[in-house]
């Protein structure tokens, strides 16, 4: 059995009241509360890298994908297409958001 370890830490009285608010609400103490949080966030961080990588992979497939689809478009027919293709774009990423869209 793994023997904890104690560490002390002094915190504003309006964080300390937080703190025991959701360690009463979740039923544990306040060091099995504090614990658990600092766990997760340690955790949590090689889910955050991992995603951190996933996104990057996306990103990268997005741009190939985007490249491929305007030199399909300049290669078309239809010379107006990708003009239109692109004005169709605009419009949608300015409703999304207008700023962007500048």
């Amino acid at each position: 059995m793994t023997r904890n370890v104690s560490i002390q830490t002094y915190l504003p009285k309006h964080v300390a009241a937080w703190v025991q608010d959701e360690a009463t609400r979740a039923k544990q103490s306040r060091s099995q509360w504090i614990g658990a949080i600092v766990t997760d966030l340690f955790q949590g961080q090689e889910f955050r890298e991992e995603g951190r990588r996933n996104v990057e992979h996306i990103k990268r497939q997005l741009t190939f994908i985007a490249v491929a689809l305007d030199g399909l478009l300049l290669e078309h027919p239809d010379k107006s297409l990708r003009g239109r293709v692109h004005e169709a774009h605009r419009r949608k990423v300015t409703e999304a958001d207008p700023e962007q869209g500048r």
